[in-house]
């Protein structure tokens, strides 16, 4: 049975899974959640940045199996070490999940998943201003927000093992990336 945030905005202190498309303000969030300390900067295993390290600006799915293999490398050892750990990556669909997922439930870790809904066309425009190879193909951009709105819904998500969801507020509510991590924070 999953949650909802608890009352004081706290998440559980384990595997934080952040669940949404391109340009959905996933990594904007938890880098406000750095500047308010609310994590420590080794807790945040991005997707993006891990393949930046290995690869430079080239972006290959032939390097995938290496991006991967590292990001599971570092969650495992945060969640050994009790440390909280924020997935970056857009985990829309349950096998993406599934790894992170195993990895908590091996160390005795809670699973916590925010969801970042956002409307197809604030992600068409965000993504239309991102720069390089930072801008992901339009039609990835959309299938994956598809893929959201089909594979995220909280009993799915608890099914998978996920024992709290939150939606975090953006945009729509009238509310940026710093303002929506003042509101939810990791718990001891």
């Amino acid at each position: 049975m999953t949650d909802v945030v608890q009352s004081d905005g706290g998440v559980p202190n384990g595997l934080i899974v952040l669940i949404g498309p391109p340009a959905s303000g996933k990594s904007s969030f938890t880098r406000a959640w750095i500047e308010r300390g609310q994590l420590d900067p080794d807790g945040h295993i991005s997707c993006d940045a891990i393949r930046n390290e290995l690869f430079g600006d080239r972006v290959d799915v032939v390097d995938d199996p290496a991006v991967f293999d590292e990001m599971d490398r570092r969650v495992a050892a945060r969640l050994e070490a009790a440390l909280a750990v924020v997935v970056d990556a857009t985990n829309v669909m349950p096998h993406a999940r599934a790894r992170m997922i195993a990895w908590a439930r091996q160390h005795g870790r809670p699973v916590t998943a925010l969801r970042f809904r956002v409307a197809a066309e604030t992600l068409v425009q965000r993504n239309s201003q991102r720069l390089g190879h930072a801008r992901v193909p339009l039609d990835e951009v959309l299938r994956s927000a598809a893929a959201a709105a089909r594979h995220t819904d909280r009993v799915q998500l608890a099914d998978e093992g996920i024992s709290v969801v939150v939606d975090v507020p953006g945009e729509a509510d009238g509310l940026s990336s710093a303002q929506a991590a003042a509101m939810i924070r990791i718990t001891a």
